[in-house]
């Protein structure tokens, strides 16, 4: 369904960590973060057990159908919290299926981690052992994007963040149970289209929503500025904009959650800045994209998939 060729380029930047090689080795999932910093839980603890059953909880949960989970499970001090939020486009078996791929890849990746995000195409899972509903949170955030550039840039970026602008407001708008928003705009004087998904976590009220959202799109100059399609994920919301249709208008239509919103007139905008914390002044060095085994990654993953390209960034 990706309109862009996407490469599986894992970059991490860790100052002091060593990026286990067994990761190579798990491509359903997409992108993930264990967060080495928030802690450990010991194998057979009182909390590993409260974690199993609570990703259990939510991959077989028939009664949620809005594609957003928020649980907890067990008692302090090892009471564990849980989201999943999956793409509005999909039916809610594929959103559990995918949410329990997620789970069991999350926790192999991420042994002993009380603290973990990822995901794939279609869901985005995360756990902790604090609780995380109604927070907004931007970090850690993940790019992925087309090797493919636009031809017109400057006609290409202000036809985009129009668009997104537009779909920033739509989605913030949401109730309790969506907010999303889709849509497409025509690059001036060409005939090509940009088609873009933009999504909160539900939890958030119509404000952070849209400070997350705009701080998303912020992202934009340090990977996607001149791409024809891209994405940035991060804990709390994240968008999607191709020059193809991507998602299924027909497994949408929701009107009375969204509303439509006027298109407005496209005027010059300043270029997106680079921010890595929310609220803080980014401490992120963009520039530092390899690892701890840069050379033995770079040519695997270009042996393996030649045309495309993941980098995530912490």
């Amino acid at each position: 369904m990706a309109s862009s060729r996407f490469l599986s380029f894992l970059c991490c930047l860790l100052s002091t960590q060593t990026v286990p090689l067994i990761t190579l080795a798990q491509p359903a999932m997409l992108y993930h973060d264990c967060l080495p910093g928030k802690g450990n839980y010991s194998a057979n603890s009182s909390y590993q057990e409260n974690l199993n059953q609570l990703l259990t909880s939510i991959y077989t949960n028939t009664e949620i159908d809005s594609g957003f989970y928020n649980l907890s499970h067990g008692q302090d001090p090892d009471k564990v919290y849980a989201n999943g939020l999956c793409r509005p486009d999909i039916t809610p078996e594929s959103c559990r299926a995918c949410l329990k791929s997620a789970s069991e890849n999350l926790t192999t990746l991420c042994p002993n981690s009380t603290e973990a995000i990822g995901g794939s195409d279609n869901c985005m899972l995360r756990y902790t052992y604090r609780s995380i509903f109604g927070i907004m949170e931007g970090l850690p955030y993940f790019f992925v994007y087309s090797l493919n550039n636009v031809s017109d840039l400057i006609v290409f970026k202000q036809s985009r963040r129009t668009l997104l602008d537009r779909l920033r407001d739509q989605a913030a708008a949401g109730n309790s149970r969506y907010k999303y928003a889709t849509g497409d705009t025509d690059v001036s004087n060409s005939s090509q289209k940009i088609y873009a998904l933009v999504q909160c976590t539900p939890d958030l009220s119509k404000q952070q929503c849209s400070d997350c959202l705009s701080q998303a799109t912020g992202l934009l100059s340090q990977c996607c500025d001149e791409r024809q399609g891209g994405r940035i994920i991060t804990p709390s919301c994240n968008f999607r904009y191709e020059i193809n249709l991507f998602y299924d208008p027909a497994a949408l239509g929701k009107p009375e959650k969204l509303p439509t919103l006027p298109v407005p007139a496209a005027q010059p905008s300043p270029p997106p800045t680079s921010t890595g914390r929310t609220g803080k002044a980014s401490n992120i060095a963009p520039t530092l994209i390899i690892g701890s085994f840069p050379m033995l990654f770079f040519f695997y993953a270009l042996a393996r998939h030649p045309s495309m390209i993941f980098t995530i960034f912490f």
